[in-house]
């Protein structure tokens, strides 16, 4: 199950979402952990875009065995780097095509996005091969306001940052009440991160968001312990 990018050695895990609407459905997040005493995030900025799309590759295979022997609803990251040029948009659509399985890419943070004309075409073109487009972290970095409203993704995934030390905060109820009303009126699916206690989840129910992801639901699990190993063919 394991991988090797530039001399590091990778090792996935998933972690489920629950929700509250289809709790019938098997879905959540393909994390790559790297062997490095640096933090994940930071291994991953530093690799080049090469070195992205031979981890977007092995990351597809690995979901596309989840989704056969789980029935599984695969998210996988996807580091912004490989979708700046039209060449490369090109190139992340050609790996996208590759599984039939239903897939929802990621985007992250630490890196700009391309402007919204090119982005949005990017997304609709994720949405006609069958899968979904998903804005990582909101509420953080550089995935603010204006990617909520001015590009086209298929879900928002909140951040960890707007639920911390939520009991005690009257303002980030308020705050998260906007946020999702902000959703319904445009559309969004939605995905709240970083729910780690029955109270924040209370509260979370109460104002009506439905999907979340957290260690209150449970912590990730090795990919290797819930799927049998896949074949060369099946990565390749």
């Amino acid at each position: 199950m394991d991988s090797e990018v530039a001399g590091v050695r990778l090792t996935p895990y998933f972690q489920k979402y629950v929700s509250l609407a289809h709790p019938e459905l098997v879905a959540g997040e393909l994390l790559t952990k790297p062997e490095v005493s640096r933090q994940t995030e930071e291994f991953f900025t530093t690799l080049s875009v090469e070195e992205q799309f031979e981890v977007l590759e092995w990351q597809v295979g690995l979901q596309h065995v989840m989704h056969d022997q789980l029935g599984a609803r695969v998210s996988i990251n996807v580091h912004n780097r490989v979708v700046e040029t039209e060449e490369t948009r090109q190139r992340f659509l050609d790996v996208v095509g590759r599984t039939s399985a239903p897939t929802t890419f990621e985007f992250t943070e630490t890196y700009p996005m391309p402007p919204a004309t090119a982005s949005n075409h990017l997304l609709r073109d994720i949405r006609s091969l069958g899968h979904a487009s998903a804005l990582d972290d909101f509420g953080t970095g550089l995935n603010g306001m204006s990617l909520l409203t001015d590009y086209d993704f298929d879900i928002i995934k909140i951040d960890r940052s707007l639920v911390f030390d939520l009991p005690g905060r009257a303002e980030k109820r308020k705050t998260l009440r906007l946020v999702l009303e902000m959703l319904q009126v445009l559309g969004k699916e939605h995905v709240v991160e970083g729910v780690e206690t029955e109270e924040v989840f209370d509260i979370l129910r109460e104002l009506g968001f439905q999907n979340f992801q957290g260690y209150y639901f449970g912590r990730p699990a090795p990919v290797a312990e819930l799927v049998s190993p896949p074949t060369e063919e099946v990565l390749s």
